[in-house]
């Protein structure tokens, strides 16, 4: 498990260590081909991600759909606009996140519903996008929904300039409200104590309580689980 997030580490941080498009889909293809080597059953490049995937790609079968998945879904990344719209952003949570839920639960063993998957894996996405928004924003990064930001009558060159973020309190509630889930996966129990965390917090997302883990999170989790 650790191999398959140090994974999705190295791919989701793309955005954050290229100064230009073509060197982020340089990267992202870098490693889209050091995946279809392994399948190919050719020797694992000398990587110290690379060599501990191939040997659990094996040791578990895991599907190379999945890995293809989640480098398409990094390429969004790379084009620097928002979702249009809350369907967007989960739909953006939903694909980078999804296969990778699949992929830890074929690790462990473990099985589970489509829909419970998907619904764990995108609720846990929405609640760390909102956890990022003020580090993002220093990024020049927005995922919040467009269309939502100009009902609530700011944009994302505000936020950039480190202005408005009072006036995203209806958007951040919209993202938590539609984050929810009934989902019994552990992420999604997660994601619940983090939207919980930022409810408390009026959905202020500069509230200094947000900067603390939520009380009580590894008993609660270990409960969970």
């Amino acid at each position: 498990m650790f191999v398959l997030y140090a994974f999705n580490y190295e791919i989701a941080k793309t955005r954050e260590v290229v100064t230009e498009t073509r060197l982020g889909l340089i990267r992202l293809q870098w490693w889209r081909d050091a995946i279809a080597a392994i399948y190919d059953g050719k020797p694992p490049l000398k990587h110290e991600v690379v060599e501990p995937l191939a040997a659990i790609i094996r040791q578990y079968n895991l599907p190379r759909e999945l890995f293809d998945n989640l480098l398409y879904a990094r390429e969004f990344d790379l084009e620097d606009k928002l979702p249009a719209t809350l369907e967007g952003m989960k739909h953006y949570a939903d694909f980078t996140t999804t296969p990778l839920l699949k992929l830890t639960l074929m690790v462990e063993g473990k099985q589970a519903t489509e829909e419970d998957i998907k619904a764990a894996a995108t609720s846990y996405a929405l609640a760390g996008l909102l956890r990022a928004v003020v580090v993002h924003s220093k990024q020049r990064r927005c995922y919040l929904p467009e269309d939502l930001l100009h009902k609530a009558e700011t944009n994302q060159y505000a936020l950039f300039d480190g202005k408005e973020f009072e006036k995203l309190k209806p958007v951040v509630k919209a993202v938590v409200d539609a984050a929810k889930t009934s989902s019994p996966l552990l992420p999604a129990k997660l994601a619940a104590m983090y939207l919980r965390q930022i409810e408390k917090a009026d959905y202020n997302l500069l509230s200094s309580a947000l900067k603390l883990p939520p009380p009580l999170m590894a008993l609660r989790l270990w409960w969970a689980s």
